[in-house]
């Protein structure tokens, strides 16, 4: 009895296993035809990306650009196999819209397209739904406007040296976009950030948009003609260096004669480093100490060295002058000792005056002492009167024999009669 219980017991657990992998199999024969066969199924895949198609050939030939899009992605829901939709991501979908048809300026609202990747099987995919539906957005023309090039140094020039302003290849950018947008540019602006600099740089460097507040500008829809500029900073020597005045001997005065002073004294130039370097002081005038009586108070111009600059924008100092240890005498020239010298040939002259009075003779004292009227002699030079003929007034020179430390204060002449030699 108990044998017969054990077998009857085994074709129970017999059954039942059979029963259950019969059951296992028709369900991986299940899964498996419904996976090969494209069971259906709705996938939704968010953050597709929007592409227009054709919009560098709208903005090459047409002169067109998309100026404005109410967005750049949408969500695209699918229906289909089950295992094509298994293997697909949003990144490999895109939402297309054609621009072959836009010939103008306006707003538009346009459908897009799905485009799936070229290992998906487009038979297995059922519909496909897109929200939004349609895309809107702005074309506008293409534009351009040059824009300018400033710069500004924000760094540092070396002890000794200064910065000029910032030197470009180009004094604009051109800028292309649409006409709202590139609107806002006001200009492009370089900065330069280098510290401790003595000498000329040459460089490449980026530029920034500015807008017309102020603010940096930054936008896809702008492109430019070139990317940088070559930007030159000039770095030039420092150098304070004196005034100082020429003076010619004269009269008696030489330059131990002279007090002088120049107001201002130094002046501070910025230049080439070799050319400074042979500037060590600029004379503002040259006086003639024999036109100066007891003091002169004048104002002169500053010539600067080629190719430097006043730092401080002095153009202008002013010359004061004194004379000293020097007297006075008065004498008068006797006819006897008025001469003429290269007169022309064939021709005489005869002086006019009976002597040359109050001519003043100027020198220190104990020199002035030693001299008379027997002394001192006048000499008409006759050049550059050529063949004139007639009484003419010429300027005379004032020698005084015996002595170079004294001499005649002011300018003196005769009155000479030229009239051809009766010889000829």
């Amino acid at each position: 009895m108990g044998e017969k219980n054990q077998q009857k017991k085994e074709s129970t657990l017999s059954i039942v296993a059979y029963v259950v992998f019969s059951l296992v199999c028709s369900l991986l024969i299940w899964v498996y035809v419904t996976e090969s066969n494209g069971g259906e199924t709705d996938r939704p895949f968010p953050g597709v990306m929007v592409v227009f198609e054709g919009e560098s050939a709208m903005r090459d030939t047409r002169g067109l650009v998309i100026s404005e899009r109410d967005t750049t992605s949408a969500k695209v829901t699918i229906s289909g196999n089950r295992r094509s939709l298994s293997v697909l991501d949003s990144a490999d979908l895109k939402l297309v819209i054609d621009l072959s048809d836009i010939t103008s300026p306006g707003n538009y609202s346009l459908a897009p397209k799905v485009e799936y990747p070229r290992r998906i099987d487009t038979s297995t995919i059922t519909s496909a739904t897109i929200t939004p539906e349609v895309i809107s957005f702005y074309v506008d023309k293409l534009s351009v406007r040059p824009v300018p090039v400033t710069g500004v140094f924000n760094g540092s020039a070396a002890e000794g040296y200064s910065a000029d302003p910032l030197e470009f290849d180009t004094e604009t950018i051109r800028i292309y976009g649409p006409e709202k947008i590139i609107s806002q540019v006001d200009h492009a602006l370089v900065e330069v950030s280098r510290t401790d600099v003595d000498k000329t740089l040459n460089f490449e460097a980026a530029y920034t948009l500015i807008d017309v507040d102020g603010n940096r500008f930054e936008s896809d829809e702008v492109t430019f003609d070139r990317e940088t500029v070559n930007v030159t900073l000039p770095i030039n020597a420092v150098k304070e260096v004196s005034l100082t005045v020429d003076l010619v001997p004269g009269a008696g005065a030489t330059r131990d004669n002279v007090k002088w002073s120049i107001d201002p004294a130094t002046i501070t130039l910025t230049g080439d480093a070799a050319t400074l370097d042979g500037v060590n002081s600029i004379s503002i005038a040259k006086i003639d100490l024999s036109k100066v009586d007891e003091a002169l108070t004048e104002s002169y111009k500053i010539v600067l060295p080629n190719d430097t600059e006043s730092t401080d924008g002095i153009k202008e100092a002013t010359l004061t002058l004194e004379m000293q240890g020097l007297a006075k005498k008065t004498v008068s020239i006797e006819q006897a000792n008025i001469s003429c010298t290269n007169v022309s040939q064939g021709y005489e002259a005869v002086i006019m005056n009976g002597s040359l009075d109050n001519v003043v003779i100027r020198g220190p004292e104990n020199v002035l002492r030693g001299i008379t009227d027997n002394n001192v002699r006048a000499v008409a030079d006759l050049t550059d009167y050529g063949t004139a003929t007639g009484i003419l007034s010429v300027p005379v020179r004032i020698v005084i024999n015996g002595t170079t430390e004294a001499g005649a204060y002011g300018e003196y002449k005769v009155y000479i009669n030229v009239t051809k030699s009766s010889a000829t």
